[in-house]
């Protein structure tokens, strides 16, 4: 079994692998990260289920590059197999242009990320995702 603070580190890794899939365009590596029925809610508007989220993901348009900096990840542990956890992710979005380097589409904004973890046979997963904005550019 592992200990508290394998646990702790396997539920902070998951923000961080969101962000690092998410920009990277690995889509079914993010997918990887939820449970089955896993929940993203991003500023409201909700995605519930593998095949939502799989919706969600096609649509990020093609040209925009996102980069995602994840900072003060908490996680408390609310019993045996159940977490939620905090941070904060600084967000920057730019569009392609036909050189290929991204040109910002404005300042960065702050937003949360507020999570719930589960333990499942695969290791620890996102119960549900919620996004909420923090700081707005």
């Amino acid at each position: 079994m592992p200990s508290r603070i394998e646990d702790e580190a396997a539920c902070a890794r998951l923000c961080v692998d969101f962000a690092n899939h998410l920009d990277a365009r690995r889509y079914d590596a993010v997918l990887a990260l939820f449970t089955e029925d896993g929940t993203l809610d991003r500023m409201g508007t909700v995605f519930a289920g593998r095949a939502a989220l799989e919706v969600f993901l096609a649509e990020r348009p093609a040209d925009v590059t996102t980069r995602h900096l994840c900072t003060n990840i908490s996680v408390h542990f609310d019993a045996e197999g159940d977490a939620t956890g905090f941070c904060y992710v600084l967000f920057f979005h730019g569009r392609t242009q036909e050189a290929g380097m991204p040109t910002a589409l404005g300042p960065p904004s702050v937003v949360e990320y507020h999570d719930r973890f589960r333990r499942t046979a695969s290791g620890w997963r996102i119960q549900e995702r919620r996004i909420r904005m923090a700081i707005q550019a």
